[in-house]
């Protein structure tokens, strides 16, 4: 089944969707919670249900996660991986902080290009599987 790369934008974060990718670009100052994943899953529900994917949190701009035990919990079915993209050092020893509670296919990187060559790795592991 073909896909049409699309850009959804929601009150808090820019999504942009590929046929195996969702780069989040979440608006400054924003605090995730449980409600945003929920609305963010409800994008992934609708356009990639019947496929696998890898996400990349492209942190251009400051924003906080709440840390939560929760929302770390809360996985997409489909969503294989998860990457992040880090502009600089304090946002890059974060997401490592970060890493520690996740425990599924998660990686930081400081460039966008690294990020998706990554995930397309993944979802290229997960469909040899």
């Amino acid at each position: 089944m073909s896909f049409t790369n699309k850009i959804i934008e929601l009150d808090f974060v820019r999504l942009e969707l590929t046929e195996h990718c969702v780069v989040a670009t979440v608006k400054e100052g924003v605090l995730i919670g449980i409600e945003h994943v929920a609305e963010i899953h409800e994008v992934f529900g609708k356009y990639y249900f019947d496929r696998n994917f890898g996400y990349i949190d492209n942190r251009i701009n400051q924003h906080a996660i709440n840390l939560s035990p929760e929302l770390y919990n809360i996985r997409y079915p489909k969503m294989v991986c998860l990457a992040i993209v880090c502009y600089t050092e304090s946002c890059f020893k974060n997401a490592r902080f970060e890493k520690s509670f996740y425990n599924w296919p998660f990686e930081v990187f400081k460039s966008l290009e690294e990020a998706e060559q990554w995930v397309a790795e993944c979802i290229a592991k997960e469909e040899e599987n």
